[in-house]
């Protein structure tokens, strides 16, 4: 009679610790990275404060944050509420820096967690200089902006791959898979293929879902963090 085959175990380096999700650092960062959704309820309020004709299809996120009005690169554009869209910039910046930081010993499972979280405070860096450099006023603005999207969707691939192979952690590492496939191949037909008619669409496509998936993120560490409590004060 054979012995039984033996179950594999998963690593504890793999896990994430308690220690780890009760830290106070954690819970910033966790925090941090859902503060991010204000960036989308602001763009909705600079949006509305537009007289000239604004579309999702065509206008570019940047052009809510232009200082001056007239044409743009063959734009039509003048954004009343220009300084808020800045500022809700530069505060999403600081907000993936931080969280990108103060998360590490939940999310950084392995060298490519590392590496993936580092790609997303990189993002949060572009993030914040294109809040602080207008894309009318400042050259840097386009390739800061480079920097957020091309970091982050990197970031969402290196790190949902990572997380993927971590228990507990493996739904919120596919859906940073597929968010960032789904991102960078915005990204690519943008480059390539897609008309300057539909630049905003595309920019929309692959920017978007780094945001959305570092605040489903932040809320997962939240979640975690407080069923890891209610364990702890219930053993």
């Amino acid at each position: 009679m054979s012995a039984p085959t033996p179950v594999p175990s998963v690593p504890a380096a793999a896990r994430p610790s308690r220690g780890a999700l009760t830290g106070g650092g954690v819970l910033a960062g966790a925090a941090a990275w859902v503060a991010v959704a204000h960036y989308f309820v602001v763009l909705l309020v600079v949006r509305a404060a537009w007289t000239t004709p604004y579309s999702v299809l065509s206008n570019t996120i940047s052009d809510l944050g232009a200082a001056g009005c007239g044409e743009h690169r063959g734009r039509d554009v003048c954004s009343p509420w220009h300084v808020a869209a800045n500022v809700s910039w530069v505060a999403t910046g600081a907000c993936l820096l931080l969280g990108a930081l103060l998360l590490r010993p939940v999310l950084a499972r392995g060298a490519a967690g590392r590496v993936g979280l580092a790609l997303i405070g990189v993002a949060g860096v572009g993030e914040l200089v294109v809040g602080l450099s207008p894309e009318d006023v400042s050259a840097a603005h386009v390739p800061a902006a480079a920097v957020a999207i091309v970091g982050g969707l990197a970031g969402l691939l290196t790190l949902g791959a990572s997380l993927a192979r971590t228990p507990g952690l493996r739904g919120l590492g596919v859906l940073g898979v597929g968010f960032g496939a789904l991102g960078a191949t915005a990204l690519v037909l943008g480059v390539t293929v897609v008309p300057e008619r539909l630049v905003g669409l595309v920019e929309r496509l692959a920017a978007y879902p780094i945001l959305v998936w570092t605040v489903a993120a932040g809320v997962t560490v939240l979640v975690r963090r407080r069923a890891h409590a209610s364990a702890a004060s219930s053993s």
